[in-house]
Formats: structure tokens, sequence, C-alpha cells
């Protein structure tokens, strides 16, 4: 509050120095607006620093939590707040997120077995499917719209979509209270291009993950036994 002080009446001052026939004082003026207003951006420069000193150590502390939950192959978002974590060791899939540096961490971990079906989307869009093999119906599906019958989308179809503003992965997990779990590789608020670095990092990290999920899937499908109505 005091430096939007000392730089609005730093600019008043420059104003009246402007507005002064008298040479003194007009320089006077013109002194103290220029004083005003320096140590106005001194004050703020230091508190961008300042502020940016404690983001970046809260940032830290947030990455470094991440990091500490035990894991074999894990990503974190440049942000710090969410991590999709796999540990072959416990045979986990964990989604760890926290709604800021400060706030608690919240997890969201399954088995592998549990693990139904996972689904590339793009703006709501399913790109690419795979599901457990017992199942003919997709739940994700419901949740957003397919591009046509087959698992992967026609090249047609994709190439029509220059823009994506979200990219993420779903998954449906033998869970009845949160069937669905999602983990975003990329959210703008402004749709970029698919040309766009951004985007192809993010599309080539979410592949890989789509491919270990799969793999996990197909790997566990026959551990699962339908079940028959009795004759």
């Amino acid at each position: 509050m005091k430096t939007v002080f000392l730089l609005l009446l730093g600019t008043i001052y420059l104003f009246l120095a402007n507005a002064m026939e008298a040479i003194l004082i007009k320089k006077a003026y013109f002194l103290i607006g220029l004083a005003l207003i320096t140590v106005g951006v001194i004050r703020y420069i230091k508190w961008k620093y300042h502020t940016y000193k404690i983001m970046t150590e809260l940032k830290r502390a947030s990455e470094e939590e991440l990091n500490n939950i035990p894991h074999t192959h894990g990503t974190i978002a440049s942000d710090g707040l969410h991590a999709l974590l796999l540990n072959e060791h416990t045979k986990t899939l964990l989604v760890a997120v926290k709604e800021d540096w400060e706030a608690e961490l919240i997890k969201k971990e399954v088995h592998f077995n549990e693990i139904y079906e996972v689904a590339i989307f793009e703006d709501g869009h399913i790109i690419a499917r795979t599901s457990n093999g017992l199942f003919s119906e997709s739940l994700l599906e419901e949740d957003g719209s397919s591009l046509g019958e087959e698992d992967e989308i026609e090249e047609e179809e994709y190439e029509e979509m220059e823009e994506v503003s979200q990219l993420a992965i779903k998954m449906v997990v033998d869970n009845i209270t949160a069937p669905i779990i999602e983990y975003a590789f990329l959210e703008q608020e402004d749709a970029i291009s698919k040309e766009d670095e951004t985007y192809i990092e993010a599309m080539e990290l979410c592949e890989q993950w789509y491919q270990k999920i799969s793999i996990i899937i197909k790997r566990y499908e026959l551990e699962r036994v339908p079940i028959r109505r009795w004759q």
C-alpha cells in the first residue's frame, strides 16, 4: 500500500512540476516527484523479489514432498502441485494433488489390478483408449465424447483439432466412491497450437504414461474372471 501511495504521490508531483511556471518551484517539485517514484519503484522491486523467493521456496518444498513419496516411475507437474507416481514394488499407481503449495497433500492410490480402463482426453474428447477385455462397455465414453468406434482416433479427424487447451489421462478404477481418476498433463486458459513445444512435450509424456497404464491393464486382464449368471 505504501508503495502505491509513493508512486501515486510522485506522479502528482511530476504533474505539478509540469504545471508550474516558477523555475525554482518547478525543479523542486520535479526532484521530489522523481525521488518519490524512485523510492516506490525500489520498494516494488524488493517486494517482487521477496515474493518470488518465498514462492520458489514453497514450490521447492512441495516438489520435495511429492518426490519423497515412494515410487519407481513418476512425473511431477511444472507447478509442483501435481504428480503421477507408479510403484512397481507395491504394484500401485498414485495421483498426488495439492490445491496450492501450502495445502495438504491429497493422494489417490490404486492397485494395478484395480485399473479397468485408461484413455487420453483432448478438450473432453477421447483420442486413445485401452480397456480390460472382460468389459464390453466404457465408463469413460459417458464422461467425454469418443471420436470413433475404434480405440484410436482417425488421422483426418485428429488433424482437424489444430488447437488444444487441455490434455489429460483418465482411468476407470475399482472404487465405487470415485471410479474415475484424472491426471492433467496440459491445462491452458487459452488454447495452444499442436505445433507448440509445450503441447508436443505434454503429449509425449502423456503417451508414455498411457502406454505404461495400458500394459498394466493388459497384464492383469486375465487375473479377473467374469461373473456369469447361474444357469
